[in-house]
């Protein structure tokens, strides 16, 4: 490491080479802070005050001074890679009061504190430096880049500290190696189980709302939690006792992996946890002799196998849904531009026509055309003329309504489809701004470029019944417009039609 200390690494902008922290460097590290972030700067702190707190009360409760789970690193690591790094104190802070309360040394709280807070960070470092992780896990390779750093190095460092929290008045009674290890597997099994659940829970349930999945989470949970209570807590005992064993609860990981995404298995995994060390305190269950025999390691290894499975499983079937989904997307939009294809167009284009039929009303097309666009592509290359083409896309999406549709149906023609229309100057403003959008210069990777734009309109009824031939006329709409000099705005007659026929024969 450069000479300054690595919790420069929790400045927004850090600069290693700089001199170490001073009265001066303290004041500017408040500033960086917002007043917005205070909220989320408590939030963190008092989750992870109580969750080291419950967590160390209760195995202190069953004479295990070492916790088999230590669950405020996952909870750690997965805010910081949510809310950002500089939210660090929050979690120095909330274990640090967590031990003093539970009765622990100051140089103990202060050793363990400082190593949650410096090996959660060092972690989230690690995995935005250069990996650049995506934390909505969608894929195994993700899944596992998370497990791989945060595990070896983040959780090296947490284990490292606290058994050096231990030398500060505890009787130690096996060798530091041991300690050590001891206390990784306890970060270890805290990043596996908690912090995929804080990065998939950010995202939206919306799916979950839908009413037949909404019956099927809560018979899953339902089901999950007395099957749970039968293995670990000898529920239904006398009856199932002899064939209640750990591997039943892998069917639910398997189920909410395949059918209600991650979140259900991360939900399935805490629930698993609590109902297992439960049952383990109370000498009931398939842990029930767990303690005494080997002080929850068979619980660790159970749980770490089954997040494995359970996540893993997930994050594969996300995969592939996301590809699914690209598929289908593809299908229907323009991969340059993300608008919507010719297949779409028609698609919307159909539906808006009986839409119109059934109601009496009006809908219109706007067909428009670059001008002199193949010179940009001979004069700048490719690329730029792919991003002009972008900007073109955005700038005409600025210029309609939501209820519009903008398409790109060949190399620089779109298409505008306006469902409904009051009267023909609604769609001759539209068209209006569209033209004057792209009258102005773009800036595409340091070339200035000025484009212009032909553009023909369409009215049904008035121009066309069907969707072929509305499109048809729109574009003998365009076609005149390009005959007029360019740059201007035509309204279909049927003189366009026979117009383009004779000049084009005369060709």
């Amino acid at each position: 490491m450069p000479r300054s200390s690595i919790f420069q690494l929790y400045l927004r902008k850090p600069d290693v080479n700089g001199p170490p922290l001073s009265d001066s460097n303290i004041i500017k590290i408040i500033r960086n802070y917002q007043l917005s972030d205070l909220p989320i700067l408590i939030a963190i702190g008092v989750i992870t005050f109580l969750i080291g707190y419950i967590t160390n009360r209760f195995f202190l409760s069953v004479g295990i001074r070492i916790p088999v789970v230590r669950l405020g690193v996952g909870f750690g690591l997965g805010a910081l890679l949510l809310a950002g790094m500089r939210f660090w104190p929050a979690i120095f802070v909330g274990v640090f009061f967590n031990r003093i309360l539970i009765g622990f040394s100051l140089f103990s709280s202060i050793s363990n504190a400082l190593g949650i807070s410096l090996g959660c960070t060092l972690g989230c470092w690690l995995l935005n430096k250069d990996l650049e992780l995506d934390t909505s896990i969608p894929s195994l390779k993700d899944y596992f880049r998370l497990l791989l750093w945060s595990c070896a190095i983040g959780a090296s460092v947490t284990s490292l500290l606290a058994t050096i929290s231990m030398l500060g008045g505890e009787v130690v009674s096996q060798p530091y190696p041991i300690l050590i290890l001891k206390w990784w597997m306890s970060d270890t099994l805290g990043i596996i189980i908690i912090t995929p659940l804080i990065l998939v829970w950010k995202h939206s349930l919306q799916h979950w709302l839908k009413i037949k999945q909404l019956a099927e989470v809560l018979i899953f949970f339902s089901v999950a939690f007395l099957v749970g209570q039968t293995v670990f807590l000898n529920w239904f005992h006398q009856s199932l006792g002899s064939i209640a064993r750990g591997y039943w609860i892998f069917l639910f990981v398997v189920w909410g992996a395949a059918r209600l995404g991650p979140q259900s298995v991360g939900i399935v995994l805490v629930m698993t946890m609590i109902q297992a060390l439960m049952g383990a305190a109370n000498g009931v269950g398939f842990f029930g002799t767990d303690i005494v025999q080997t002080q929850l390691l068979n619980f660790w290894f159970y749980m770490v196998i089954l997040s494995l499975v359970g996540m893993g499983l997930a994050s594969t079937v996300t995969s592939f849904i996301i590809a699914e989904r690209k598929i289908r997307e593809l299908a229907h939009h323009d991969a340059l531009t993300g608008l919507a294809n010719r297949r779409l167009l028609t698609e919307l284009l159909q539906h808006a026509i009986a839409l119109a039929k059934r109601q009496g009303s009006s809908m219109a097309m706007i067909f428009h055309d670059l001008d002199n666009f193949k010179p940009v592509n001979d004069n700048f290359g490719h690329q730029v003329g792919d991003s002009l083409l972008q900007a073109v896309a955005k700038r005409v999406q600025d210029c309609v309504r939501e209820s519009d549709t903008v398409a790109r149906i060949g190399g620089d023609e779109f298409v505008i489809l306006l469902p409904s229309i009051e009267k023909k100057q609604d769609v001759l403003t539209v068209a209006e701004k569209i033209h004057d959008a792209l009258l102005r210069p773009f800036e595409i990777k340091g070339h200035t470029v000025n484009i212009s734009t032909s553009i023909g309109v369409v009215i049904y009824p008035d121009h066309g019944d069907t969707e072929e031939s509305l499109l048809v006329n729109a574009d003998n709409a365009m076609y005149f417009s390009k005959m007029n000099g360019r740059n201007n705005i035509q309204i279909y007659s049927i003189e366009m039609a026979t117009t383009r026929h004779e000049f084009e024969g005369r060709r």
